[in-house]
C-alpha cells in the first residue's frame, strides 16, 4: 500500500520545518553548552525536515513509516496472521531495514519468515511425487530489495520503485521464485483533501513483488504487467483506509509454484499463460496505536481464483514517523 502526506508543495513544508526548528532550538542550544556535545546541526535538521513533504512510505509491505520520512536508517518488525481460503492460517514475521538518502531517494530490504504455514509438499520422490499437507515453521520467502524515488508537483505524487527478489524462498514449498526476479512500479497519487485517488502501472517477471502486504499461496514466474486503481482515505487520529482494484496480466507463459493443490495448481512446466493471471480487489486499514506501533487489517478478494485472504498485523517501527500539525 502507498501512503502520502496531507501537505504538498515547498511553502507549507518550509513553514512546518521553520516552526519545528524554532521549537527544538532551545534543546539544540542546550546540547551545545560547555561540557555538552551537539547531536543535530541546523543545516542537517533543515535538510532532513525537507523530506517530510515527500511520501513517508512507498513500500507495499507495511504501514506509514517503514521507509523513514527523514534521512537515515530505520528498522521495523511486522507480525501478521492471515487466513487464505485455499490453505488456511499462516503466521509471518516481516523484518525490514530501510535507509533514506534524501527527500527523493530511499532503499529498503525485507524478508518474510513463516512461523506457521500449512504446505502441500512432496513427501515422495521426484519420479513418483506424493503430495501431503504438513505444518511447517521457520521457513523463508524470497528476500526483497527495493530502490524508491518520489517527487511531488501540483498536489500529485509520483513514486517509482525498482524491486529485486532474491531466491531465499523454497520453491518446493511454493514460497519462492527459484531465481532472481524484478519488478518496476509507477505509482501516481492525487491529493484531494482526505481523499487520495491513485493509479499504478508496472512490469516485472513475478507476482511475488506485487502487493506484498498480502502473501498469496503461489508465486508466478514469467513476464507480466500489473495495473491498479483505487483511493485512500485519511481518517481521524492518523488512521488510513485504502481500497484498490487490480489486474496481474501475464505476457507469456508462466511457471507457478504453489503451497496448495487447491486454487492455483502445482505447475512443474510452463504450459500456458492462464495460471499466473489474477484480478480482484484489495483493502487495508492502518490504525496507529502509538507513535511506534500500528495495527493493520487487510482483505484480498481474487475474482479469477475465487480466493479470499484476510488478516491483521502489528508493525513496530524504531523511528516513528514525524507528527507535525497539518502534516501526516
Amino acid at each position: 500500500m502507498r501512503h502520502s502526506l496531507a501537505v504538498r508543495g515547498p511553502l507549507p513544508s518550509l513553514i512546518a520545518a521553520l516552526m519545528l526548528t524554532i521549537a527544538i532550538a532551545p534543546a539544540v542550544k542546550a546540547q551545545t553548552q560547555p561540557g555538552g556535545k551537539a547531536q543535530v546541526s541546523p543545516a542537517v535538521e533543515m535538510d532532513d525536515l525537507a523530506a517530510i513533504s515527500a511520501v513517508t512510505s512507498i513500500n507495499d509491505s507495511g504501514p506509514e513509516g517503514v521507509v523513514p520520512a527523514t534521512r537515515g536508517f530505520n528498522l521495523s518488525l511486522g507480525t501478521s496472521s492471515q487466513h487464505d481460503s485455499t490453505d488456511g492460517w499462516s503466521s509471518i514475521l516481516n523484518p525490514n531495514v530501510a535507509y533514506r538518502l534524501n527527500k527523493y531517494l530511499s532503499v529498503d530490504a525485507g524478508i518474510p519468515i513463516y512461523t506457521y504455514i500449512s504446505i502441500d509438499a512432496n513427501v515422495g520422490t521426484t519420479a513418483k511425487p506424493v503430495y501431503s499437507y504438513a505444518v511447517h515453521g521457520g521457513v523463508f520467502g524470497d528476500t526483497t530489495l527495493s530502490f524508491q524515488g518520489n517527487v511531488s508537483a501540483f498536489s500529485t505524487d509520483y513514486n517509482g520503485t525498482f524491486s529485486l527478489g532474491l531466491p531465499s524462498g523454497n520453491t518446493d514449498y511454493g514460497l519462492g521464485a527459484g531465481q532472481v526476479t524484478y519488478n518496476i512500479n509507477n505509482h501516481f497519487e492525487k491529493d484531494w483533501g482526505i481523499f487520495n485517488p491513485d493509479i499504478e502501472l508496472g512490469f516485472g517477471d513475478t507476482s511475488a513483488l506485487v502487493e506484498q502486504r498480502v502473501l498469496k499461496s503461489y508465486v508466478a514466474v514469467g513476464p507480466m504487467a500489473h495495473f491498479q486503481a483505487g483511493v485512500a482515505l485519511d481518517l481521524p487520529r492518523d488512521m488510513r483506509f485504502e481500497a484498490d482494484a487490480y489486474e496481474e496480466l501475464p505476457l507469456d507463459t508462466n511457471l507457478v509454484y504453489s503451497t496448495t493443490g487447491k486454487g492455483k495448481k502445482k505447475v512443474t512446466t510452463a504450459t500456458n499463460i492462464d495460471p499466473g493471471e489474477d484480478n480482484g480487489f484489495i483493502t487495508s486499514l492502518d490504525i496507529p496505536l502509538s507513535p511506534h506501533v500500528t495495527l493493520s487489517g487487510f482483505y484480498n478478494r481474487s475474482l479469477r481464483d475465487h480466493d479470499d485472504v484476510a488478516g491483521f498485523s502489528f508493525t513496530y517501527i524504531l523511528r516513528a514517523p514525524p507528527r507535525i500539525s497539518g502534516v501526516r
